[in-house]
């Protein structure tokens, strides 16, 4: 289910520049950890949309970066900063649901034969 890849590749930009919206620049951590997860959906999502063959094995991975972006303002220590935390859990049910769309479709999708 490739139209589905396109909301975690949006969430992917949009988490490189919330650091910038929220003006949560000056934590390091919170920035650093958005930026970088930002950059694995996009990458993870570019790589479903340009593939020919799926792999739920990508789905999978994107589902580990939403678990990541629930729990990170626990395991950081960021918490305290409500909006990065509450954007950070948000984004990460959304692209938990969207990985686990994706792989459901990969796993029911018809076997076509020759």
């Amino acid at each position: 289910m490739k139209r589905a890849s396109w909301i975690n590749l949006i969430l992917g930009i949009w988490l490189i520049i919330a650091p910038f919206v929220f003006g949560s620049t000056g934590l390091r951590t919170v920035t650093g950890n958005n930026i970088v997860l930002g950059i694995l959906l996009i990458a993870s999502s570019w790589w479903i949309l340009a593939a020919k063959i799926q792999n739920a094995g990508v789905s999978w991975f994107q589902m580990l970066c939403g678990i990541w972006l629930v729990i990170a303002p626990f395991v950081l220590r960021y918490r305290d900063v409500t909006q990065a935390m509450a954007n950070d859990v948000v984004v990460g049910i959304i692209v938990f649901i969207v990985g686990l769309i994706e792989s459901q479709a990969l796993q029911h999708r018809p076997v076509k034969t020759a």
